[in-house]
C-alpha cells in the first residue's frame, strides 16, 4: 500500500524551477468559481448604478407643442402626455442650445454658436448649418407630476 493524498496534486516537472507552481485541483476550481462570481456581481453592479435622474421637470411645466431647457437636457412635449428629451449639446460644433422660441407656428431650439435651428418635436434640423439632428435621450418617464430624463 502506498501513502498517496486523496486529492491529486499538479506539479510542476521541476520542483525547484523559478516561477514554477503546486496547485491542487479544488484550489483551482475553487479560484474560478470566485473569479467568476466577482465578475459577474461587478457586471450587475454596474448595470444597477447606472442609473441616475440627471434631469427633472414639473409636467405643468412642459406646455404642450412646447420645450423647456432643464440643466443640459431639452424637455418636450409634442402631444398632451407624451414628452421627449433632447441633448443640449449641438450636433454641429458642440456649442450648446440655450434657446427655446417660436418659429413658423413650432417651438424650435437653437444653437447660438453658428446658428442651427431644431424642431422640439422631433430634434430635426430646421436651419443648418448642422446636418444632424439633436440626440435624443432613450429613457424619458413620467413619475406623477415630474418628468424625468433618466441616464
Amino acid at each position: 500500500m502506498s501513502s498517496q493524498s486523496s486529492s491529486p496534486q499538479f506539479t510542476s516537472p521541476s520542483a525547484t524551477g523559478a516561477g514554477q507552481f503546486s496547485c491542487s485541483r479544488r484550489s483551482l476550481l475553487r479560484g474560478a468559481a470566485l473569479a467568476t462570481a466577482a465578475t459577474a456581481a461587478g457586471a450587475l453592479l454596474a448595470a444597477c448604478a447606472g442609473e441616475e435622474t440627471v434631469a427633472k421637470a414639473a409636467k405643468a411645466d412642459i406646455p404642450v407643442g412646447g420645450a423647456k431647457i432643464i440643466d443640459n437636457w431639452i424637455i418636450a412635449q409634442p402631444e398632451k402626455d407624451k414628452f421627449m428629451a433632447f441633448s443640449t449639446e449641438c450636433p454641429h460644433a458642440r456649442g450648446r442650445i440655450d434657446q427655446i422660441a417660436e418659429q413658423d407656428g413650432m417651438t424650435v431650439a437653437i444653437c447660438p454658436k453658428h446658428g442651427s435651428v431644431f424642431d422640439t418635436a422631433t430634434g430635426d434640423v430646421v436651419e443648418g448649418p448642422s446636418r444632424d439632428p439633436m440626440a435624443l435621450s432613450s429613457d424619458v418617464q413620467v413619475n406623477g407630476d415630474a418628468v424625468e430624463v433618466i441616464n
